[in-house]
C-alpha cells in the first residue's frame, strides 16, 4: 500500500507534520483529521487495504489530511520533554492546540483553494475540533465528523486514572508535561474494549503491529526504553478529568454547521448516553448519530473500520 505523503507546517508556532493523499478521480472537496490524546496521526492512516481512513477519503475524491498536534507523533517536541516529565505542567492543554488545528486548515485550504473544508475529531480530538468549530474555524468549515465524541458525564474509571488518588473529583497533581506509552498499555486498554476471548475477532493483529510501529518509530528517545514507547503530552488528560467530571469544555449550542457524531457500541469511553446528550444539545440543524455494532473506541483499527469510513462518507455526501 502507497504510503501517504509527509509534509511540514513550520512556524509561528511549533512545526507541525501534516499527512496527505490526494483525491482520485475528481475532486470533492478536502477533509482534515485531528487525533485524539494518545494515537496521533498514524490510527487514522493505517498502511493496510481497508484500514486508512485517509486512503479511503481520497479514493473517494477528498484531498485527505491528518495533522500531528504539538508534541505528538512527527510533530516538534518541546525541549523540556528531554527532561523528566515533571520538570513542566501538563502541555498541549485543548486551548493551546486550537491554534495547531487553525494552522492545520489554513494550510488545506491554501493547498487546495477552497474556502470551506470538512473537519474530522477523534475522541479528544472530537472536544478541540467542536472547540474550533464553534470558534474559530466559523466560515472555514462546511462539516463536522465526531468520531468517538466527548462531551460531558462522569466516567469513574477515567477519573481513576486522571484524578487525584485521594479525592478523583480533584485532577491529579503530578501529571506532569508528558508521559510514556508503551505497546503493552495500549494493547491492554484497547483488549479491555473487545467482548471476546479472541481478539483478532475485533481487531486483526497486523493492524496492531502496523499502528505501533508507526507511532514508536515517530519518537527514536523511546527506542532506548524497555519495551519501547513513545511520549505523549499530559495537557490531554487535564482535559480529559473535565469531562468526566461532566465539566463540558465547549458548548455544542454553538456548533450550527451539519455534524455527524459516529461511535461504536462497546466504547466505554464515549458512551450512548454522553454521545445522545451532545446530539440533542447542538445546534445544527442537520445532524446525524449512528453507533456502529461491535466496534470500541478504536474502531477504525478493527474489522468495523470500513463501516465507520462507509457512514461517514455518506454523511459528507449528502
Amino acid at each position: 500500500m502507497q504510503e501517504s505523503a509527509l509534509l511540514s507546517i513550520e512556524g509561528p508556532g511549533p512545526r507541525l507534520a501534516l499527512r496527505h493523499r490526494p483525491a482520485q478521480g475528481s475532486q470533492r472537496g478536502a477533509i482534515l483529521f485531528v487525533h485524539g490524546a494518545t494515537l496521533a496521526s498514524d490510527l487514522y492512516d493505517v498502511p493496510l487495504p481497508g484500514y486508512s481512513w485517509l486512503a479511503a477519503a481520497a479514493a473517494a475524491g477528498r484531498e485527505a489530511y491528518a495533522v500531528d498536534l504539538r508534541g505528538y507523533g512527527r510533530s516538534a517536541r518541546p525541549v523540556f520533554f528531554d527532561a523528566p516529565a515533571q520538570a513542566a505542567p501538563p502541555y498541549a492543554r485543548a486551548s493551546e492546540v486550537l491554534a495547531d488545528i487553525d494552522r492545520a486548515v489554513e494550510a488545506v485550504r491554501g493547498a487546495t483553494g477552497l474556502n470551506e473544508i470538512d473537519l474530522v475529531g477523534g475522541s479528544w480530538g472530537s472536544v478541540t475540533c467542536s472547540l474550533y468549530a464553534s470558534g474559530e474555524g466559523r466560515g472555514k468549515l462546511r462539516r463536522l465528523v465526531l468520531f468517538a465524541p466527548l462531551y460531558a458525564q462522569v466516567n469513574q474509571a477515567w477519573l481513576e486514572i486522571c484524578g487525584a488518588p485521594d479525592d478523583p473529583l480533584l485532577p491529579h497533581p503530578n501529571l506532569g508535561a508528558y508521559r510514556w506509552v508503551d505497546a503493552p498499555t495500549i494493547r491492554s486498554r484497547w483488549d479491555a474494549e473487545i467482548p471476546p476471548a479472541d481478539k483478532t475477532l475485533f481487531r486483526p493483529e497486523p493492524v496492531f503491529q502496523a499502528i505501533m510501529a508507526s507511532s514508536l518509530a515517530a519518537d527514536p528517545a523511546g527506542q532506548r526504553r524497555e519495551p519501547p514507547a513513545f511520549r505523549v503530552p499530559n495537557g490531554t488528560l487535564v482535559d480529559l478529568h473535565s469531562v468526566f467530571s461532566g465539566k463540558a469544555l465547549y458548548d455544542p449550542a454553538a456548533i450550527t454547521l451539519p455534524t455527524l457524531l459516529l461511535r461504536g457500541d462497546c466504547d466505554p469511553t464515549s458512551t450512548q448516553a454522553d454521545t445522545s446528550r451532545l446530539f440533542e444539545a447542538l445546534a445544527a440543524r442537520q445532524k446525524h448519530q449512528v453507533t456502529i455494532g461491535g466496534a470500541s473506541h478504536f474502531a477504525i483499527g478493527e474489522r468495523a473500520a470500513p463501516q465507520v469510513f462507509k457512514m461517514a462518507e455518506a454523511f459528507l455526501s449528502l
